[in-house]
């Protein structure tokens, strides 16, 4: 009796978690950027094969934010292979990009993203991050600046939520980031559900 309860339970289990990350996928195959966006600052976080930065760099080229953090950049990529990688005009990021050197995780960008918006005194951010990444980057970035307005810019990149099984490195991609996303939700307690206000 006791091993039919367990062997229940884990069906259950499983049941709650398939529906979950299916859940996960559909949510963030539906956030899209904001055109209009504006804002005192952005910060774009490394990964996506520069898509993420790419779209960063528009963001400070059209206008919508004057300065642009780059959060989590390897100690040996230069000004110029950033460039190379995401492109745009040059001058933009003489002038206007920052590169962030000292995180090498999620909540390393969090914890550098803090540092930089506090020091420069913003009071609104852009978060530019792939789209499936962004529930779990937005609690961490809530977190870490809880007075600071956080509007979400969600970038498609290579994995696709709504694709979740159209290769074997989509789906285990975005099964991780599932995965984390769920553990950070449960171990602050903040709600996952981002929109564009």
């Amino acid at each position: 009796m006791r091993r039919k309860l367990v062997l229940f339970a884990l069906a259950v289990l499983a049941v709650f978690a398939v529906f979950d990350f299916w859940t996960f996928c559909l949510f963030t195959a539906k956030l899209t950027p904001d055109p209009s966006v504006r804002a005192d600052a952005a910060i774009a976080l490394t990964g996506g094969s520069g898509l993420r930065i790419a779209a960063g760099v528009e963001l400070v080229s059209n206008g919508a934010v004057p300065q642009l953090l780059v959060s989590g950049v390897h100690e040996d990529v230069t000004m110029e292979d950033i460039v190379q990688l995401a492109g745009g005009p040059a001058e933009t990021y003489s002038c206007c990009v920052t590169l962030g050197r000292m995180a090498t995780t999620t909540v390393g960008n969090a914890e550098e993203a803090g540092h930089w918006t506090r020091e420069n005194g913003y009071g609104s951010i852009v978060l530019v991050t792939s789209d499936y990444h962004m529930p779990r980057s937005l609690i961490l970035m809530n977190k870490a600046m809880p007075d600071t307005d956080m509007i979400i810019y969600p970038v498609r990149s290579k994995i696709d939520p709504s694709q979740p099984f159209s290769s074997f490195k989509t789906f285990r991609s975005l099964l991780q980031e599932w995965l984390k996303w769920r553990v950070t939700k449960l171990s602050s307690g903040r709600d996952g559900v981002v929109s564009l206000r």
